[in-house]
Order: structure tokens, then C-alpha cells, then sequence
């Protein structure tokens, strides 16, 4: 498959919800990368449930696992990856993975590995979506050394569909699935705007029997919410496109 197929794959045209593919790990595809061995996942007994949506915050390729599985079932995976990989191919990277505070390289290969099986599907128009972010978008360090490829990321609120959007599209729940308990605080922020909105927030673990637990999400302390806005203004490398990802330069002092 060529870079276009596999991004086409995993935005098909009559998904309402394929506007919110990222194409940034798409777009470092090259046709070297296009032989990953195909992706396999286990049978996951999960219902279509047309007035659900779902985000998958897992780790790099354990989202995209859990994103074909769902699409078996009838869901349509969205990956909303927006940092980018200090690489210039998945095969032959230029650097070892270790400078990357992030490792996109497992996640890249999972996404042509999984696109596939994903080109053959026949997604219903109202199919509902299951958006993947990868858990680790933090990364190993919060102090990357000089050299070093800063790639962490957060999510937000324009990163995803508006609870109005889901509502117009029959959407009025939304099923968390996650190994911890805990929820980020970049996510959390998305969860309150959808419930405070009206929306359902549920929770459910990875590959056991499907029965997600509706929770509350509770606001974070006006001081946190503060210093993490300071984070996102000066603690995050961002390119002009607005993606994630820049060389830690020496310090100017």
C-alpha cells in the first residue's frame, strides 16, 4: 500500500468523524515503511451501540490493537496523534529511539499494519467512532537533555467533535477505555466539557468483559488548572503547524 492508501484507510469519506484523523505520523510515511506485517488482535465481544462513542488511551500500538478490534464490531477507529517522530523512515530511523522522548515508531508501524484490514472494511456512514490517543504522550521525562527530540503533546478540546456535533449524530455517551483508573489531566479537561455538556462519561478496561461504569468527572483545583495552562504555553515544543516536536536547543544563559 502506498502513504495515500494507508491514510485514506483509516479516513474513510462517509465517516462524519474522519475529520478529526490527524495525519501528522502519516505524513512521515515512506514507501520503505509499507511491509509491516500484518496487524493481530484478539476477539473483543463488544456491542455496536450506535448512541456511543469511544476513546482508547493506550499505549502507542495497544490503541491501535484495540481500534481494529472495535472496528470488527462496527466502530470506526479515529487516531488523534499529533506529535511528531524525530525520524526520517520506521525502518531505518537516524537516531535510536532512546533520543525521542516519545517513541512514535511501534504506534507508525501498527497504523500500516492495521490499514489493511481497516481499507477492506465497509464502515456504515452512522457508525460510531472510537478516537485513539496514546497514553504515553507525556513521555519518560518532563526534563529532556539538549539533543533530545521533544515530542510530548496534550490533547484538547478542538481535538475532538463538540458534544453538540455527537448529540446532532445520535451520540450522547462516551466510553473510556483506559488501563488505570487515574485519567490524565489534558483528557480529564476534555471529559468535563463533554459532561458539563450533558454527555454520559464511562469507564471500561481493556480486553475483559464489556461492561463500562458511568462516572463522574470531577473538576481539577483552580491552581492546577492555572499552572498546567503556564505547561502548555512554555513547556511544550510545537511546530508552526501546530503539531509537536522540536530539537531541545542549549541553553541561552
Amino acid at each position: 500500500m502506498t502513504r495515500d492508501r494507508i491514510y485514506d484507510a483509516w479516513r474513510p469519506p462517509e465517516s462524519p468523524w474522519s475529520r478529526w484523523v490527524k495525519p501528522v505520523l502519516f505524513s512521515f510515511l515512506r514507501d520503505t515503511d509499507l511491509t509491516t506485517a500484518a496487524l493481530s488482535t484478539p476477539d473483543w465481544q463488544v456491542p455496536l451501540a450506535p448512541d456511543t462513542a469511544i476513546v482508547v488511551d493506550l499505549p502507542g500500538a495497544d490503541g491501535v490493537m484495540v481500534g481494529l478490534a472495535l472496528s470488527r464490531r462496527g466502530y470506526v477507529p479515529i487516531p488523534v496523534y499529533n506529535a511528531s517522530p524525530f525520524i526520517t523512515s520506521i525502518t531505518d530511523p537516524p537516531w535510536p529511539a532512546a533520543f525521542s522522548v516519545v517513541d512514535m515508531i511501534p504506534l507508525m508501524k501498527a497504523l500500516c499494519a492495521a490499514a489493511e484490514v481497516l481499507a477492506a472494511a465497509q464502515f456504515s456512514p452512522s457508525a460510531p467512532p472510537v478516537f485513539l490517543i496514546d497514553s504515553n504522550r507525556r513521555g519518560r521525562t518532563n526534563t529532556p537533555e539538549v539533543g533530545w527530540f521533544d515530542n510530548r503533546s496534550f490533547i484538547a478540546s478542538v481535538d475532538f467533535p463538540s458534544a453538540d456535533f455527537f448529540k446532532q449524530h445520535g451520540v450522547s455517551k462516551i466510553v473510556l477505555i483506559q488501563e488505570e483508573s487515574k485519567i490524565q489531566a489534558d483528557l480529564l479537561e476534555v471529559l468535563l466539557v463533554w459532561q458539563g455538556n450533558g454527555m454520559e462519561i464511562a469507564r471500561q478496561a481493556p480486553w475483559e468483559q464489556w461492561s463500562p461504569r458511568l462516572i463522574a468527572v470531577e473538576k481539577l483545583p483552580a491552581l492546577l488548572v492555572m499552572w498546567r495552562q503556564l505547561r502548555r504555553s512554555f513547556g511544550y515544543r510545537r511546530d508552526y503547524d501546530g503539531t509537536f516536536g522540536k530539537l531541545v536547543p542549549p541553553s541561552s544563559s
